[in-house]
């Protein structure tokens, strides 16, 4: 049983052995969404047998009764993800990969926070925009327990868990949300899978056109957001909904937040 109570601010902890989350007292009772081994089987790098199985559950977004409106009124949602570990056709346990629609009056799509709570995370970015036939730049962001990093506008991202222990990680996102997953499954998967086991750890997907260099970086030398970075708990993202537009308004995304490490002095 992992108590999360200390990294979210929320009386929630998850079973590990069931995937159930169990909610404490003026929380909200989330929808528990779950994808399972062949739920995936059209992105996978390799064909992937046996029985099928639950790898990842996220929930619907949490909130304290009292701050229900405050949340309704901002459009974004506070949710939790996690990932057992695994190995399937020699690819790390994985989800599909997505893109978040273009708002009607915007130009870009809604960018997204993450922040690991426990274990360590892979997020694969590719950015494209619609019809996701050119991809322009390729990441891997290195997100350790306790750190936080935003996915940019326009950037189709999946999670990674390539460790033998869970992951478990929060999102911040507009609320309700539009995502596109055909992009991946038409190409069976992001421009790169990792892999667990051969010669190359990172595997381009030749089922695209045009390989881009994979660029990886760790969450860590990022500096997108400074009033979050440290600490990107259910009550500091609550306090900087004010401050945090841009994840309703994409066209308002800070210039300096892209994905770029800094030197720190």
């Amino acid at each position: 049983m992992l108590n999360l109570e200390s990294q979210t601010g929320l009386p929630i902890s998850l079973d590990t052995v069931s995937c159930e989350l169990l909610t404490g007292r003026g929380l909200n009772t989330p929808a528990l969404r779950t994808r399972t081994v062949h739920e995936l089987d059209p992105v996978w790098a390799n064909r992937v047998d046996g029985e099928d199985r639950i790898i990842y559950r996220y929930t619907s977004p949490l909130w304290f009764a009292e701050d229900a409106e405050e949340w309704k009124r901002a459009r974004v949602g506070y949710g939790i993800v996690y990932f057992a570990p695994g190995v399937f056709g020699g690819e790390y346990v994985k989800s599909s990969g997505q893109y978040h629609a273009i708002l009607a009056a915007h130009t870009r799509a809604t960018p997204e926070i993450y922040t690991v709570l426990v274990g360590r995370g892979h997020f694969m970015l590719q950015h494209a925009v619609p019809p996701y036939d050119d991809i322009t730049d390729a990441v891997l962001v290195e997100v350790n327990a306790g750190e936080t990093f935003i996915v940019p506008p326009d950037y189709g991202h999946l999670q990674i868990n390539p460790t033998e222990g869970p992951l478990v990680f929060s999102y911040t996102v507009m609320d309700p949300l539009t995502s596109n997953y055909e992009p991946y499954r038409q190409r069976r998967g992001a421009m790169y899978y990792e892999m667990a086991d051969g010669e190359e750890r990172f595997v381009f997907n030749t089922r695209y056109p045009r390989r881009v260099p994979l660029r990886v970086l760790q969450a860590a030398k990022l500096e997108q957001v400074p009033f979050i970075q440290e600490r990107a708990d259910y009550a500091t993202i609550l306090h900087c909904l004010p401050r945090l537009g841009c994840l309703t308004q994409p066209d308002e995304f800070p210039a300096d937040a892209y994905l770029e490490e800094r030197s720190r002095a």
